[in-house]
C-alpha cells in the first residue's frame, strides 16, 4: 500500500511539472489564452500556489484583460502576503485601472517586503508619473537605480520625469545612461532623439533616430522621426526616403503621409506630393496645414480651380494664417480675378503679390 501511495505522489508531481512546462511554452510563444487554460488546471491541483496565480495574472494582463488579472494578483497577495512580486504586480494593474492611490499602497508594501529589489521602486515611479507627481517619481526612479545601477528602464523613466520637470540637461544624462546600459534598444535612442529634437539639436537627434532605425528597421516610428528631423535639417533626399519608409510600414500614419508630401513638394515633385496629401487628408480629415500644402502643390501644377478650393478651406480652418491668404491671392491673380486677389493679399498683410507666380511650399 505504501509503495502505491508513493507512486501516486510521484505521478502527481510529474503532472504538475508537465503543466508548468506546457504553460511556460505557451507563454514563450505569446499564446497567453492557451497558457491561462493550463494555469487554471494547475491552480485547481495546487490551489495555494501563488506563483501560478501570478503567471495567470500576467497572461491576462498581456492580452488586455485587466480585471481578471487584478483578481489573480489579489488572490496571490492574499495567499502569499509576504510576496513582494504579488504586491507590485497588483499595484501595476491597479495603476492601469486608474486607481493610483491603491496602486501606490501596493508598491510601498512591496518595497517594505523587498527593499533591495529595484522593481517595486520602478513601479512606484511609473504610477507617480501617471498621476503627474514627477518630483516623487524622480525620487522613486533614483532609488531604483541606486538599488540596481543597471536598471535601464528606470533611467529611461527618470529621463521622462526630469523632462516634465523642465530639467532637460538632467533628462539627457538619464537617457544617455539608459543607452549605455542597453545600447541596442531602439526605444532608448528614440527617447534621446526626441529630446534633442525638442531642443533644436537636429544633428544629434538625427544620429539617435538613425541608430533606432538601424536597430529596428521595421519601426515606422523610428523612420518617421528620422524623416522629420532630416527635413528640419534640410536633408530633403534622405528625409524623403525615411518618410516613404515610415508610410510604407504604417500606411495609417497620417503624419508620415503629410510630411512625405511636404518634402516631395519642396523637391518639386508636386504630383506625388498631391497623392501623399490626399492620403493624409483621407486619414485625418481636412486640416488647415494639409489643405494649404495641397492647394500650393495643385497651384504649382496649374490646377488652379482645385487649388482655390483647398486654399479657401485652409483659410476657413485657420483664418489667421497669412501664408494661406497670400497663396490664395497668387491663385486669384492667375485666374484673372483681381478683386479677389486684392482681398487675399490684404488679408495676408500685403498690397499685391507677383502676379503669375506661386509661392514655394
Amino acid at each position: 500500500m505504501e509503495k502505491d501511495v508513493r507512486r501516486s505522489l510521484r505521478a502527481t508531481e510529474d503532472e504538475v511539472q508537465a503543466l508548468w512546462d506546457l504553460a511556460g511554452g505557451y507563454m514563450d510563444d505569446g499564446r497567453y489564452e492557451d497558457a491561462v487554460l493550463v494555469l487554471q488546471q494547475l491552480s485547481a491541483r495546487r490551489p495555494t500556489d501563488h506563483v501560478a496565480m501570478l503567471a495567470c495574472g500576467t497572461c491576462y494582463r498581456r492580452i488586455g484583460l485587466l480585471d481578471p488579472a487584478r483578481a489573480e494578483f489579489e488572490r496571490a497577495a492574499r495567499t502569499a502576503p509576504e510576496s513582494a512580486e504579488a504586491h507590485y504586480s497588483l499595484g501595476r494593474i491597479l495603476d492601469l485601472l486608474g486607481r493610483p492611490d491603491e496602486a501606490i499602497a501596493e508598491h510601498e508594501r512591496a518595497i517594505e517586503l523587498k527593499p533591495d529589489d529595484s522593481e517595486p521602486y520602478y513601479r512606484l515611479g511609473v504610477t507617480l508619473s501617471r498621476r503627474g507627481d514627477f518630483d516623487a517619481a524622480e525620487e522613486a526612479f533614483r532609488k531604483a537605480v541606486e538599488v540596481d545601477e543597471k536598471c535601464a528602464k528606470a533611467y529611461t523613466n527618470l529621463g521622462y520625469a526630469l523632462d516634465r520637470l523642465g530639467r532637460t540637461r538632467d533628462a539627457i544624462l538619464a537617457f544617455k545612461q539608459a543607452i549605455e546600459i542597453d545600447p541596442d534598444n531602439a526605444e532608448r535612442h528614440l527617447n534621446l532623439g526626441a529630446i534633442y529634437g525638442e531642443r533644436g539639436m537636429l544633428s544629434d537627434a538625427i544620429v539617435e533616430f538613425r541608430r533606432a532605425a538601424e536597430i529596428e528597421p521595421g519601426s515606422a516610428e523610428a523612420h518617421y522621426n528620422l524623416g522629420t528631423a532630416l527635413l528640419g535639417g534640410e536633408e530633403e533626399e534622405q528625409a524623403q526616403q525615411a518618410l516613404a519608409e515610415a508610410a510604407r510600414l504604417d500606411p495609417e500614419n497620417a503624419g508620415a503621409h503629410y510630411w512625405l508630401g511636404v518634402v516631395l513638394a519642396r523637391r518639386g515633385l508636386f504630383a506625388r506630393a498631391v497623392t501623399s496629401f490626399q492620403r493624409a487628408i483621407s486619414l485625418e480629415g481636412e486640416t488647415a496645414n494639409a489643405c494649404y500644402q495641397m492647394g500650393a502643390s495643385l497651384a504649382a501644377m496649374d490646377r488652379l480651380k482645385d487649388a482655390e478650393r483647398y486654399l479657401k478651406k485652409a483659410a476657413e480652418l485657420d483664418p489667421e494664417d497669412r501664408r494661406v491668404h497670400y497663396q490664395l491671392g497668387l491663385v486669384m491673380d492667375r485666374l484673372g480675378r483681381d478683386a479677389d486677389a486684392t482681398d487675399s493679399y490684404r488679408r495676408a498683410g500685403r498690397d499685391r503679390g507677383p502676379a503669375g507666380t506661386t509661392r514655394k511650399c
